[in-house]
Protein backbone atom coordinates (compact mmCIF):
# COMPACT_ATOMS: atom_id res chain seq x y z
CA UNK A 1 0.00 0.00 0.00
CA UNK A 2 1.33 3.44 -0.91
CA UNK A 3 2.08 6.04 1.75
CA UNK A 4 -0.74 8.24 0.50
CA UNK A 5 -3.26 5.41 0.92
CA UNK A 6 -1.94 4.71 4.43
CA UNK A 7 -2.28 8.38 5.28
CA UNK A 8 -5.84 8.38 3.95
CA UNK A 9 -6.74 5.41 6.13
CA UNK A 10 -5.18 7.06 9.18
CA UNK A 11 -7.04 10.32 8.59
CA UNK A 12 -10.24 8.33 8.09
CA UNK A 13 -9.78 6.74 11.50
CA UNK A 14 -9.12 10.13 13.13
CA UNK A 15 -12.23 11.57 11.50
CA UNK A 16 -14.34 8.70 12.78
CA UNK A 17 -13.06 9.32 16.31
CA UNK A 18 -13.95 13.00 16.01
CA UNK A 19 -17.39 11.95 14.77
CA UNK A 20 -17.66 9.69 17.86
CA UNK A 21 -17.96 6.47 15.85
CA UNK A 22 -16.64 3.92 18.32
CA UNK A 23 -17.37 0.74 16.41
CA UNK A 24 -15.70 -2.31 14.87
CA UNK A 25 -15.33 -0.57 11.53
CA UNK A 26 -13.18 2.15 13.07
CA UNK A 27 -10.93 -0.45 14.70
CA UNK A 28 -10.59 -2.35 11.41
CA UNK A 29 -9.54 0.86 9.63
CA UNK A 30 -6.94 1.53 12.34
CA UNK A 31 -5.58 -2.01 12.21
CA UNK A 32 -5.48 -2.00 8.41
CA UNK A 33 -3.51 1.26 8.26
CA UNK A 34 -1.01 0.15 10.93
CA UNK A 35 -0.33 -3.27 9.36
CA UNK A 36 0.48 -1.66 6.01
CA UNK A 37 3.11 0.69 7.47
CA UNK A 38 6.84 0.10 7.49
CA UNK A 39 8.72 0.07 10.79
CA UNK A 40 9.79 3.72 10.65
CA UNK A 41 6.34 5.00 9.71
CA UNK A 42 4.69 2.81 12.35
CA UNK A 43 6.84 4.28 15.12
CA UNK A 44 6.13 7.87 14.08
CA UNK A 45 2.40 7.39 13.46
CA UNK A 46 1.95 5.35 16.65
CA UNK A 47 3.36 8.19 18.72
CA UNK A 48 1.08 10.74 17.07
CA UNK A 49 -1.97 8.50 17.29
CA UNK A 50 -1.27 7.84 20.96
CA UNK A 51 -1.06 11.56 21.72
CA UNK A 52 -4.27 12.20 19.79
CA UNK A 53 -6.18 9.34 21.44
CA UNK A 54 -5.10 10.29 24.96
CA UNK A 55 -6.07 13.90 24.39
CA UNK A 56 -9.35 13.00 22.72
CA UNK A 57 -10.29 10.48 25.42
CA UNK A 58 -10.33 13.19 28.08
CA UNK A 59 -12.93 15.20 26.14
CA UNK A 60 -14.94 12.11 25.18
CA UNK A 61 -15.23 10.74 28.72
CA UNK A 62 -16.36 14.17 29.85
CA UNK A 63 -19.18 13.93 27.32
CA UNK A 64 -20.32 10.56 28.69
CA UNK A 65 -21.41 11.87 32.08
CA UNK A 66 -25.10 11.43 31.40
CA UNK A 67 -24.82 8.25 29.35
CA UNK A 68 -25.78 4.77 30.49
CA UNK A 69 -23.30 2.35 32.03
CA UNK A 70 -23.44 0.18 28.90
CA UNK A 71 -22.37 3.09 26.69
CA UNK A 72 -19.54 4.09 29.04
CA UNK A 73 -18.18 0.56 29.22
CA UNK A 74 -18.47 0.18 25.45
CA UNK A 75 -16.40 3.33 24.84
CA UNK A 76 -13.78 2.29 27.41
CA UNK A 77 -13.47 -1.09 25.71
CA UNK A 78 -13.10 0.59 22.31
CA UNK A 79 -10.27 2.80 23.56
CA UNK A 80 -8.58 -0.13 25.27
CA UNK A 81 -8.55 -2.08 22.01
CA UNK A 82 -7.42 0.95 20.01
CA UNK A 83 -4.51 1.60 22.37
CA UNK A 84 -3.57 -2.08 22.16
CA UNK A 85 -3.42 -1.86 18.36
CA UNK A 86 -1.30 1.27 18.56
CA UNK A 87 1.04 -0.46 21.00
CA UNK A 88 0.38 1.84 23.95
CA UNK A 89 -0.12 -0.86 26.57
CA UNK A 90 -0.02 1.52 29.52
CA UNK A 91 -3.02 3.45 28.17
CA UNK A 92 -4.73 0.18 27.22
CA UNK A 93 -4.40 -1.15 30.76
CA UNK A 94 -5.52 2.21 32.15
CA UNK A 95 -8.73 1.97 30.11
CA UNK A 96 -9.38 -1.60 31.25
CA UNK A 97 -8.70 -0.70 34.88
CA UNK A 98 -11.10 2.23 34.59
CA UNK A 99 -13.79 -0.06 33.19
CA UNK A 100 -13.32 -2.66 35.94
CA UNK A 101 -13.28 0.00 38.62
CA UNK A 102 -16.41 1.64 37.20
CA UNK A 103 -18.21 -1.70 37.27
CA UNK A 104 -17.13 -2.29 40.87
CA UNK A 105 -18.41 1.11 41.98
CA UNK A 106 -21.83 0.54 40.40
CA UNK A 107 -22.14 -3.13 41.37
CA UNK A 108 -24.01 -2.63 44.68
CA UNK A 109 -27.01 -1.36 42.74
CA UNK A 110 -26.41 -3.55 39.67
CA UNK A 111 -25.19 -7.01 40.67
CA UNK A 112 -24.44 -8.01 37.08
CA UNK A 113 -21.69 -5.38 36.99
CA UNK A 114 -19.73 -6.96 39.84
CA UNK A 115 -16.15 -7.83 38.91
CA UNK A 116 -15.17 -11.38 39.86
CA UNK A 117 -11.87 -12.15 41.57
CA UNK A 118 -10.77 -14.07 38.46
CA UNK A 119 -11.25 -10.95 36.32
CA UNK A 120 -9.16 -8.85 38.72
CA UNK A 121 -6.52 -11.59 38.90
CA UNK A 122 -6.34 -11.92 35.11
CA UNK A 123 -5.95 -8.17 34.79
CA UNK A 124 -3.21 -8.17 37.46
CA UNK A 125 -1.30 -10.87 35.57
CA UNK A 126 -1.59 -8.92 32.30
CA UNK A 127 -0.29 -5.80 34.04
CA UNK A 128 2.70 -7.71 35.45
CA UNK A 129 3.49 -9.28 32.08
CA UNK A 130 3.48 -5.85 30.43
CA UNK A 131 5.76 -4.32 33.05
CA UNK A 132 3.31 -2.35 35.20
CA UNK A 133 3.61 -3.83 38.71
CA UNK A 134 1.96 -0.85 40.42
CA UNK A 135 -1.26 -1.44 38.43
CA UNK A 136 -0.95 -5.17 39.12
CA UNK A 137 -0.71 -4.42 42.84
CA UNK A 138 -3.95 -2.44 42.83
CA UNK A 139 -5.73 -5.15 40.84
CA UNK A 140 -4.47 -7.81 43.26
CA UNK A 141 -5.88 -5.89 46.22
CA UNK A 142 -9.24 -5.71 44.46
CA UNK A 143 -9.07 -9.44 43.73
CA UNK A 144 -8.51 -10.15 47.43
CA UNK A 145 -11.47 -7.96 48.36
CA UNK A 146 -13.63 -9.87 45.90
CA UNK A 147 -12.43 -13.18 47.35
CA UNK A 148 -13.23 -11.96 50.84
CA UNK A 149 -16.81 -11.23 49.75
CA UNK A 150 -17.01 -14.67 48.14
CA UNK A 151 -15.82 -16.36 51.35
CA UNK A 152 -18.69 -14.77 53.27
CA UNK A 153 -21.20 -16.00 50.69
CA UNK A 154 -19.93 -19.58 50.40
CA UNK A 155 -21.15 -21.99 53.10
CA UNK A 156 -19.73 -25.08 51.36
CA UNK A 157 -16.40 -26.28 52.71
CA UNK A 158 -14.99 -27.30 49.31
CA UNK A 159 -15.86 -23.93 47.79
CA UNK A 160 -14.31 -22.14 50.77
CA UNK A 161 -11.12 -24.19 50.34
CA UNK A 162 -10.91 -23.13 46.68
CA UNK A 163 -11.31 -19.52 47.73
CA UNK A 164 -8.43 -19.87 50.21
CA UNK A 165 -6.18 -21.36 47.52
CA UNK A 166 -7.07 -18.59 45.09
CA UNK A 167 -6.41 -15.96 47.77
CA UNK A 168 -2.97 -17.42 48.46
CA UNK A 169 -2.07 -17.21 44.76
CA UNK A 170 -3.28 -13.60 44.58
CA UNK A 171 -1.24 -12.68 47.69
CA UNK A 172 1.89 -14.05 46.05
CA UNK A 173 1.08 -12.04 42.95
CA UNK A 174 0.47 -8.93 45.05
CA UNK A 175 3.75 -9.39 46.95
CA UNK A 176 5.67 -9.83 43.70
CA UNK A 177 4.09 -6.67 42.31
CA UNK A 178 4.97 -4.77 45.50
CA UNK A 179 8.55 -6.02 45.36
CA UNK A 180 8.94 -4.95 41.73
CA UNK A 181 7.31 -1.58 42.40
CA UNK A 182 9.67 -0.98 45.30
CA UNK A 183 12.64 -2.06 43.19
CA UNK A 184 11.63 0.31 40.39
CA UNK A 185 11.21 3.09 42.93
CA UNK A 186 14.68 2.52 44.39
CA UNK A 187 16.18 2.38 40.91
CA UNK A 188 14.41 5.61 39.99
CA UNK A 189 15.68 7.34 43.13
CA UNK A 190 19.18 6.02 42.46
CA UNK A 191 19.06 7.28 38.88
CA UNK A 192 17.86 10.68 40.07
CA UNK A 193 20.70 10.82 42.61
CA UNK A 194 23.31 9.91 40.01
CA UNK A 195 21.92 12.51 37.58
CA UNK A 196 21.98 15.21 40.26
CA UNK A 197 25.50 14.20 41.32
CA UNK A 198 26.71 14.34 37.73
CA UNK A 199 25.08 17.75 37.33
CA UNK A 200 26.82 19.05 40.45
CA UNK A 201 30.17 17.79 39.18
CA UNK A 202 29.62 19.40 35.78
CA UNK A 203 28.59 22.65 37.44
CA UNK A 204 31.75 22.73 39.53
CA UNK A 205 33.85 22.00 36.47
CA UNK A 206 32.27 24.80 34.44
CA UNK A 207 32.39 27.43 37.18
CA UNK A 208 35.35 29.88 36.81
CA UNK A 209 38.20 29.28 39.24
CA UNK A 210 38.14 31.80 42.03
CA UNK A 211 41.18 34.08 42.25
CA UNK A 212 42.08 34.58 45.91
CA UNK A 213 43.30 38.13 45.13
CA UNK A 214 39.92 39.10 43.71
CA UNK A 215 37.55 38.01 46.45
CA UNK A 216 35.35 40.61 48.09
CA UNK A 217 37.09 40.39 51.49
CA UNK A 218 40.57 40.69 49.94
CA UNK A 219 39.54 43.66 47.85
CA UNK A 220 38.08 45.32 50.93
CA UNK A 221 41.28 44.79 52.95
CA UNK A 222 43.39 45.98 50.05
CA UNK A 223 41.32 49.15 49.82
CA UNK A 224 41.78 49.89 53.53
CA UNK A 225 45.53 49.29 53.22
CA UNK A 226 45.84 51.71 50.31
CA UNK A 227 43.74 54.34 52.09
CA UNK A 228 45.94 54.08 55.20
CA UNK A 229 49.06 54.44 53.06
CA UNK A 230 47.65 57.61 51.45
CA UNK A 231 46.75 59.06 54.85
CA UNK A 232 50.27 58.33 56.11
CA UNK A 233 51.81 60.04 53.08
CA UNK A 234 49.57 63.07 53.58
CA UNK A 235 50.59 63.37 57.24
CA UNK A 236 54.26 63.14 56.31
CA UNK A 237 53.83 65.85 53.68
CA UNK A 238 52.14 68.15 56.19
CA UNK A 239 54.91 67.64 58.71
CA UNK A 240 57.62 68.31 56.12
CA UNK A 241 55.95 71.57 55.06
CA UNK A 242 55.60 72.63 58.67
CA UNK A 243 59.32 71.96 59.34
CA UNK A 244 60.42 73.97 56.28
CA UNK A 245 58.35 77.08 57.05
CA UNK A 246 60.30 79.94 58.89
CA UNK A 247 59.43 80.47 62.52
CA UNK A 248 57.69 83.92 62.73
CA UNK A 249 56.76 83.69 66.37
CA UNK A 250 57.96 86.56 68.71
CA UNK A 251 60.88 85.87 70.99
Amino acid sequence: MSESMIADQTYLFLNRIQDRRFDEESLRILEFSLVAMNVKSFSEVRSRLGDFMRSESVAIFGELTGESMVVKLSVLEFFARAFALIGDMESCLAMRYEALNLREIKSPSCLWLRVSHSEWTKFAVQSMENGFPSIAGKASENALLSLKKDSLDEPKLEDYSEILNAAEKVRRLRDSAASLTSSHSVQARGADYLRSKELRIQTRQTLPTKNTDCTGSNLFREGIKKRNERMLQDLRSIRMKRDLEPDTRCV
